[in-house]
Parts: C-alpha cells; structure tokens; sequence
C-alpha cells in the first residue's frame, strides 16, 4: 500500500495535534483490554507454534509481582493503513529511532499479558533472524492508560525485541487522571513500576522466545515517556544500559498542580468561556518571530533560544481601524492573558512558585493544547488536565467535583511536595547508571508548546554539579535543545533527530556522540539540516552559505 512521504508525515503532525499529551497517546489507539486494541495483521501458522508457546512461560516469579502471559500468536506482515504509517512516524520521531515510510506492520510474534495488579503489557519479538539482540522498552506517554501497539513498531522495524505497558492503569488518553482518585498504589505504577516490571518481564520473554538474554537494553520515550527514562536512571539503574528521554517533565506533580491550572484559569476566567481561541496563535507567533528571530544572527522564522527573547504581546493591542474579531489584533484581556501564558505562576504578592512557563515560539504548538479550537468539541489539554489532574497530585485525592478553578497551589505546596516525591524524576544522583556503564541522551525543543526545556536545563545543571560537573557527566549524560521544535514532533525547525545510532554506537562500542543532526521530514520541501551540540554548546550559522545545510553552521560554546 504505498502513499507519499509528505502526505504520511502531514497526516502523522494532524494525529499528533488531536492527541496531545504531557506527552501524548495518539487519538484512536487508547482503548480497554488488550484484545480490543487495532489489530496488526492476523495470525498464520509460520513459526506460530514456537509464539504460541511463549503462553506457557510462567512469570509469577519473574518481578516482584505475579505476571501472566495472556495470549501470543504470529502475525505476518501486512500493508499498514495511512494513518498507522502517520503514528508509526510519529513515535519513530519521539523516541529518536525514525522510520521513513514504512507502509508495513511488520512480522512478528505478539505477546499480550500483565503484571499484577493493573499492568498490562504488551510486546513485539521478530523472527529469530531478524532480532539484533537487544531489548526495547517504548514507554506510554501522556498519562498513559491503554496499550499502543503502533508505539512498537519503529522499535521493532529495527530488529529489536520490544515491550510497552498502560502505565499501571486503564485511563481516557491523553489527560485523564480520575482513574488516580485514592489509588496510590495506582500512581506508583504509573511513576515508575510499570516500566521496570515490564521490563524484567520482557526480558525473561526474551530469553524464551529466543533462548538468549538481551545483550543490551534501551527504554526511550517522550514527555511522561521521557521521565520514564530518567526514573529508571535513578530508581532501577540495572535495568538499562542506554536511555532516549525526549521532553521528560522532571518537576511532573507541580507541572500539572501549579502550571497546567495557571494556563487553565487564564485562559477560562471564569471555568466555561474562553478569552481567546487557536485561530489567534499565528499572529502571536509571528510577532514574537518578529521580535526575536534574528538574535541568533540568521532570520530563519526560528527562535533558537527563548532566554533571549524579549516580546511583549502589548504589540498586538488593537489600534483604530483593526479587528480583534478578524484576528488582526488582540483586545486588552487577550493581550493580558498572553503575557500570563510567558509568565511564571505566582502570587498576589509576585512570589513566583513554578519558574518554568511557556516561552515565545512555543505558539505553533497552541492550538489545542493552551487555546481551544474554534467551533470545536475538545477541550485544551491544559484544560483537561486541570479538571482532573489534582486526584493525581495529592496522595489523599481531593472530593469528586473538586473546584479547579479556585484551587490555591501555594496552600498546599507540602501536600504537592509529598506526592512529588512519587511523580517527579528529579533525583540528581546517578551515580549507580554511571557507574555500571549506563549511557542517556536527552532531547528537548525550544518550541515546546506544553513543557518548557528550561525545566530540562534546570535540572541537568544541578545534576551536572551533584555528578562532579560537565566533564564527569559528560562521560554518561548529554542534553540536545532542538530550536523551533514541538514537544513531540514537528514545528518550525528541522525536528527528525538519529538518537538511536548515537546511544548504541555510545553503549556498545564506548563512543560518545559530539553532535547529532537534526533534520526536517525526508521528503520536506525545503528540506533543512541542523547540527544539534551537547549543552550548552550551541550551532551558530556562519554567516555565508545554504542556510539549510549543516555545514553552514559552527559549534559555539
């Protein structure tokens, strides 16, 4: 079934934007038990005999919780759907290991089980000649709750053997919390357990199946997918030994309890009645470029880095003559609304309680996730969130029907604290990762229109200086800063980023990357190049030359 590329990467950014997360699960694949799920191809009698045995591997001892093979069965490759193609991009790109038209679901044996109590899990084994020899975890994103089969796929196109899991629980992709209400046991295997028991139990699968172990493991994924990556660092550092984590959202219980409310109440002053809609972010955005696009020294439509920028919206404030109703211009509400989306939560007082708001540039990603979409049904993301997100920030969850609207972060910043303790990937100790080999790549786009990188940056400092400083955690850990790039794919700058090569060439032959590229889709007209630079080192465009290639810019620290 063949389909052009542009048209698969177009239709990959649509199903992005109708399934935003704090990473996301794409519309349509969030679903209830396992066997519900899109199928990807029908089961043949071909090697099935040695898949279908995989049911009586026993894994009630394998983790420290029974586990159950439910069901596994052969399926042969077959032609994917044009939308599949899209999702298949899409996670290729979030997890650093992209695919580029793919048009199959691959062959494989697909094992379907779970670990007690709630994690379902389900994984991926190519044939035995097809397998590298190495483990993947693709891990949920958003706040997870269902099985994405399509998440495997670029995992699996590249030889490995691959798991993903629900995060501990069934849930309404991407932002729904209320399955957390008095669960912490729940949110627990949400934080972390979901993904280091799939992880032992597909490691035993493996060795089953194939009669091997892995002879090495990686996990990557985005935003929650991304602190996936981060909390097995520090939690389960023996579980991996190379980690992709793009956007992770490392102060996770304030993000949602203090930012995503903040955004929320701005934007819905009143709970129901939005101040402005998604059809006002292209002219924010363009005043902002306006402003602070040639900073870098190369006027590209792109923000390369934020810090830098000043904008004040007060530049769209409606003169004689123009139309708000037109989205010529702001009204002085809008306009007011749009400083507090860049500005940090605080108090009455100016006492600023989470210092990582949205940065200009970040307005492509807008729609839909800060500002609702006109004449349409969906609910922001922001807005989702905040409507049920407090049954997960506090470990005693608050009433059904809780007020969002009128919820102070500052009086319970101790209860938010406690239940951080849980959600939040922000332990600066990584000693035991570095020290038994482990290798981590971070990713994260300047143009990230629900998570700002300076969070990012915030933490990989003080780790950094808790770690020995940047030559010591150099030799485990990098930190690439993608300009004009959303939080999961696409967005203004080349965005389509080879994580994968450079983690395995780090893991297994000792050889840290000094730079990765950072592409647009393959067949993107223009298509541009990018070199991307270990933190805080920078690509500065040398002044002549295509400004679309990589070799017109130089490393600057």
């Amino acid at each position: 079934m063949k389909h052009s590329l542009t048209s698969v990467w177009r239709r990959a950014a649509y199903w992005l934007k109708s399934a935003l997360i704090l990473s996301l699960t794409v519309a349509g694949t969030g679903g209830c038990a396992l066997a519900e799920q899109p199928t990807s191809g029908v089961a043949v009698p071909t090697r099935g005999g040695a898949c279908m045995a995989l049911e009586r591997t026993n894994l009630e001892r394998v983790t420290d919780s029974p586990g159950r093979i439910v069901q596994a069965h052969q399926v042969e490759e077959q032609p994917a759907s044009a939308q599949d193609q899209a999702r298949f991009a899409l996670r290729g790109v979030s997890q650093g290991i992209p695919v580029h038209g793919l048009d199959v679901w691959p062959e494989h044996c697909l094992v379907e089980g779970y670990v007690t109590p709630d994690v379902k899990f389900a994984m991926m084994l190519p044939p035995a000649e097809s397998w590298n020899g190495r483990f993947w975890l693709a891990a949920c994103e958003g706040w997870c709750g269902a099985v994405n089969l399509e998440t495997m796929v670029p995992a699996l196109h590249h030889g490995y053997a691959v798991i993903t899991n629900n995060g501990g629980h069934y849930g309404d992709a991407p932002f729904d919390a209320i399955w957390a209400y008095r669960n912490l046991e729940a949110r627990i295997n949400f934080a972390h357990r979901a993904n280091h028991v799939s992880a032992e139990a597909g490691k035993a699968i493996v060795e089953s199946f194939y009669g091997d172990a892995p002879a090495y493991s990686y996990i990557a994924g985005v935003s929650k997918g991304g602190n996936a990556g981060l909390m097995a660092a520090q939690r389960y550092p023996e579980d991996f030994d190379g980690i992709f984590s793009k956007a992770p959202v490392v102060y996770y219980n304030p993000k949602n309890a203090a930012h995503m409310l903040w955004v929320a109440k701005t934007i819905y002053p009143d709970g129901e009645t939005p101040l402005l809609y998604a059809d006002k972010a292209p002219l924010i955005h363009a005043a902002a470029v306006a402003a602070c696009d040639g900073l870098d020294g190369l006027e590209d439509g792109i923000i390369t880095d934020p810090r830098v920028c000043d904008f004040d919206p007060v530049v769209l404030l409606c003169e004689a003559g123009q139309s708000e109703a037109d989205n010529e211009c702001l009204n002085a509400a809008q306009v007011e609304a749009v400083r507090q989306i860049y500005a940090p939560p605080a108090t009455e007082d100016g006492e600023v309680y989470f210092a990582f708001p949205n940065d200009p540039g970040s307005e492509t990603e807008w729609a839909g996730v800060i500002l609702p979409i006109r004449n349409s049904p969906a609910r922001p993301a922001f807005l989702e969130g905040a409507v049920s997100g407090l049954y997960m920030a506090f470990k005693e969850s608050p009433e059904p029907g809780y007020d969002w609207l009128n919820f102070d972060y500052p009086a319970h910043v101790e209860e938010i604290a406690e239940m951080s303790e849980i959600l939040d990937p922000d332990s600066l100790d990584l000693s035991a990762f570095k020290a038994r080999g482990g290798r981590m790549i971070i990713a994260h786009g300047w143009s990230d229109g629900l998570v700002s990188p300076n969070m990012t940056i915030d933490w990989f400092e003080k780790m950094q200086a808790h770690m020995g400083g940047v030559a010591e955690t150099e030799t485990f850990a990098q930190l690439y800063l993608l300009p004009g790039v959303h939080h999961v794919f696409a967005g203004t700058g080349p965005y389509v980023v080879d994580a994968h090569t450079a983690l395995v060439k780090w893991v297994e032959e000792g050889i840290a990357p000094d730079e990765l590229l950072a592409t647009d889709a393959p067949d993107a007209t223009p298509y541009r190049e990018r070199p991307i630079y270990p933190y805080p080192a920078v690509a500065v465009y040398d002044g002549t030359g295509d400004p679309a290639v990589a070799s017109s810019f130089s490393r600057s620290e």
